[in-house]
């Protein structure tokens, strides 16, 4: 039976591993001081820190460098991944509130849900830890190469990420 359990574990719907990547972007984009506009763009976000391939596939993403065939493929897997993201995200911010880690708050500008990292002393033990490092590095690198990654709206950052491909089409 154990094995079969283990066959059957996926990392990434596995809310622990989900919840420190959350926290990780939380804390590299500094919404302890400014909240994270519309949570839904975390899955984007979350689908290029959870694995390296994808983390380097980001970065050939923004070079804007031409893409084949498996590469569209990827970009396509990418972005519906984040998408199915979004549900678990939403999911573990709620769990997250519950525990005063996140304060969430509707915005009236553009009617999205807001996140803001609320001050811990867990939280910021475990940054200082090294146990989110490599997360929290990746999601600066992110923000470099995405200026205002806190504020753009979904489609600008889907826009700025998959280009003009029929992956942003699919979203309408």
């Amino acid at each position: 039976m154990d094995s079969k359990k283990r066959m059957m574990f996926i990392l990434e719907e596995d809310y622990y591993f989900v919840t420190i990547k959350i926290i990780s972007i939380l804390i590299a984009l500094e919404c302890n001081i400014k909240p994270f506009e519309d949570y839904r763009r975390l899955g984007i976000i979350f689908e290029f820190i959870k694995d390296n391939n994808n983390f380097l596939f980001f970065q050939k993403l923004i070079k804007n460098e031409k893409l084949d065939i498996f590469d569209n493929e990827k970009a396509v897997k990418i972005f519906c991944d984040s998408n199915l993201d979004v549900a678990v995200i939403k999911r573990i911010l709620f769990f997250l509130e519950k525990q005063n880690i996140v304060g969430l708050q509707k915005s009236v500008k553009n009617g999205s849900i807001d996140v803001i990292l609320l001050h811990s002393d867990q939280l910021e033990k475990l940054a200082y830890d090294g146990i989110l490092k490599e997360d929290i590095e990746k999601c600066s690198m992110l923000k470099r190469a995405i200026p205002r990654l806190r504020i753009l709206k979904l489609d600008t950052l889907q826009t700025k990420i998959f280009g003009y491909s029929e992956v942003t089409r699919w979203d309408d």
